[in-house]
C-alpha cells in the first residue's frame, strides 16, 4: 500500500464480478496514538479511495468496539445479515483481523462469506475463499490475528493490575463523591463528597437507614442518576472502601463476577487516594451495618438495646436475650460453659446508669486535653511522611521506567523496588500512628461521644415505654462501648458486668 517515499498508492483490482462492496472500519482502541477519530478517518479515506479508483459502489459501515465478539458490534452484525442476502460482492477493510480476532466468530464469518461468494478485499490483496488458496491463506492469518489478540489481553491484564497496585482507579465509574483525574489516574473528592461524609456520620450516630433515606430525600440529595437513594444503595456506600482511600480489585473471578477468590489474591492499595471518610468513622458505620440484620423482620430478628455487645465472662462467646412469652419477660440467655442467665430489665437499668455516669471521665479526658499547652506537631510530622512517601512513589515509578526501557536488568529492578515498596509500607505505617495520636481527631471523637451521652439521656423504649426505639438505643451504645463482660457463675449471690468504654 506504501511505497518507499511514503506515498499512498491505490492496489486496482480486475475483477469484473466486484460492482458494489461493504467497507467496514472498526477500531477498538487508539493503536497509532493519533486519537480514536483520526485513526478512523485516516482508514475510512484510504478505503474510499481505493474504492473510487476501482470504480465500485459502497455502503459503509463503521464502529468503535472491541472484537472480543460480534454480537456486541451492530454494524457488523448488521453488514453479514446483508451479505447473506446478497447484497454485496466484497468487503473491503483495512486487515483481516477487522473483521474479527476471536477464533470462533473468525470461523462462522469465513462460513458466511464462502457461502454467499463474498469477496474479502483489503489494499493489499482479494481473497476469494473459494480458492482453496485463498481459503488457507485466510486461516493462517485469522489464526495468528487470534494468537495475537490474546497475547494483547494478557498484556491489558498485566498493565490494569499494575495500575491498580498503583493506586490507579480502574474500576469504571468513580463513587459518589469522588472523580477520576484524567493525569494521575487516581480518585479526588468533588463537591458530592459532603453528601457521602453526611451519611456516614448519621450511620455512627444511630440513625437507622429508612431514616437517613427520609433524610436526604428532604433535602432534595439525590443519586448520581438523580434518583431517590434506596436502602441497598446506602449499604453499598457504607462498605465502599474506596471512602476511606483503600482500593481492593482481583476480589471477583467469572463471567458475572460471583466467585469471591481467596484473600491473598486480593490486590489491596491503602492510602490510594484521599479518603472522604475517616478511618474510624468507616469502621464504626461499617460495623453498625453488618452486625445487625435488618432483612429479617423484627418479630423474628428483635433488636435488643445491648445486641452484640454482652459477653460471656468465662468463655468469651455472645450472650443474646431471650423473650419468654409466658412469663412476659426478656432474660439474658444461659451460656453453654455453665455462666448462668439473668433476668434483663435491673441488669439494663445498671448499664444506663453507668454510660450516664461515663460522661463525667469523657469530660475530664477532654479537659486534660485541652489543658495540655505542648505544641500539637501532629500535622508537621504527618505532613513530612507525606512529602517523603511522595518522594519514594516517584522513585517507584523512575524505577519502572528504567527497567521498560532495559536501563536495569530484572535483577536490579526486583530489588530496588522491593527496597522502595518497603520503605513506603513503613512510611503508611507510619501516618497511621501519628493520625491516631492526632490531638484534634482525639478531641473530635471524645466531642462525639458527650453527644451520644446526651441523646442516650432521654428515655429508652425497653424501660420506659416512649423515648428511643430499642434499635437507635443500640446504636448509640456501640457507638460507646467495645464490650460488656457478664458473669454469674454457680453459686454467686448477683451477677457481675463490667462496661468497657471505647477509648479506655
Amino acid at each position: 500500500m506504501y511505497n518507499y517515499l511514503g506515498k499512498v498508492i491505490i492496489l486496482l483490482f480486475n475483477n469484473e464480478k466486484v460492482k458494489h462492496v461493504a467497507v467496514y472500519l472498526r477500531l477498538s482502541r487508539d493503536e497509532e496514538n493519533q486519537g480514536i477519530e483520526q485513526v478512523l478517518a485516516n482508514h475510512r479515506q484510504t478505503l474510499i479511495d481505493l474504492v473510487n479508483e476501482n470504480h465500485w459502489s459502497y455502503e459503509l459501515f463503521e464502529e468503535v468496539a472491541s472484537s472480543s465478539t460480534i454480537l456486541k458490534r451492530k454494524e457488523f452484525v448488521k453488514l453479514l445479515e446483508r451479505v447473506q442476502q446478497d447484497y454485496y460482492d466484497a468487503v473491503v477493510v483495512m486487515d483481516i483481523d477487522r473483521l474479527s480476532r476471536n477464533e470462533f466468530d473468525a470461523s462462522e464469518i469465513k462460513r458466511i462469506l464462502y457461502q454467499t461468494e463474498t469477496y474479502i478485499i483489503t489494499p493489499h490483496r482479494i481473497f476469494d475463499l473459494t480458492k482453496d488458496d485463498d481459503s488457507l491463506l485466510l486461516g493462517i492469518t485469522n489464526l495468528i490475528a487470534s494468537g495475537e489478540y490474546k497475547q494483547i489481553l494478557k498484556r491489558m491484564r498485566r498493565g490494569k493490575e499494575y495500575a491498580q497496585k498503583q493506586g490507579q482507579w480502574t474500576n469504571g465509574i468513580a463513587p459518589l463523591g469522588y472523580k477520576k483525574d484524567t493525569k494521575i489516574k487516581k480518585l479526588v473528592p468533588n463537591e458530592r463528597a459532603k453528601d457521602i461524609q453526611f451519611i456516614f456520620s448519621e450511620i455512627v450516630k444511630g440513625t437507622t437507614i429508612p431514616d437517613v433515606l427520609r433524610q436526604l430525600k428532604s433535602m432534595g440529595i439525590k443519586t448520581r442518576e438523580g434518583n431517590d437513594f434506596h436502602y441497598n444503595s446506602i449499604l453499598r456506600i457504607i462498605n465502599n472502601e474506596a471512602y476511606r482511600g483503600t482500593i481492593i480489585s482481583n476480589k471477583t473471578t467469572g463471567k458475572h463476577a460471583n466467585t469471591i477468590r481467596p484473600n491473598e489474591e486480593w490486590i489491596i492499595v491503602q492510602n490510594a487516594h484521599p479518603a472522604i471518610i475517616e478511618e474510624k468513622t468507616w469502621e464504626s458505620a461499617n460495623k453498625i451495618v453488618n452486625e445487625y440484620s435488618f432483612k429479617a423482620p423484627r418479630s423474628k430478628n428483635r433488636i435488643y438495646p445491648t445486641s452484640n455487645l454482652i459477653y460471656c465472662a468465662n468463655c468469651g462467646k455472645s450472650q443474646g436475650c431471650n423473650y419468654l412469652k409466658r412469663l412476659d419477660k426478656v432474660y439474658i440467655k444461659h451460656c453453654k460453659c455453665g455462666n448462668r442467665g439473668f433476668y434483663y430489665n435491673p441488669v439494663l437499668v445498671e448499664i444506663k446508669r453507668e454510660v450516664l455516669q461515663h460522661k463525667e471521665s469523657i469530660l475530664k479526658a477532654l479537659e486534660t486535653l485541652k489543658e495540655d499547652n505542648h505544641e500539637d506537631n501532629t500535622q508537621f510530622i504527618k505532613d513530612k511522611l507525606i512529602s517523603r512517601l511522595k518522594r519514594s512513589e516517584k522513585a517507584l515509578e523512575k524505577i519502572n521506567i528504567l527497567f521498560e526501557e532495559d536501563e536495569i536488568d530484572i535483577v536490579t529492578y526486583r530489588k530496588r523496588k522491593a527496597t522502595r515498596l518497603e520503605e513506603m509500607l513503613k512510611i503508611e505505617e507510619e501516618i497511621l500512628r501519628v493520625d491516631s495520636e492526632d490531638k484534634t481527631v482525639r478531641i473530635n471523637d471524645l466531642h462525639g461521644q458527650i453527644e451520644a451521652v446526651d441523646s442516650l439521656m432521654g428515655k429508652w423504649d425497653f424501660l420506659d415505654d416512649e423515648g428511643f426505639s430499642d434499635e437507635k438505643i443500640n446504636r448509640l451504645l456501640h457507638g460507646l462501648i467495645s464490650g460488656m463482660f457478664w458473669s454469674f457463675r454457680k453459686g454467686e449471690e448477683s451477677p457481675k458486668i463490667i462496661i468497657r468504654f471505647k477509648e479506655e
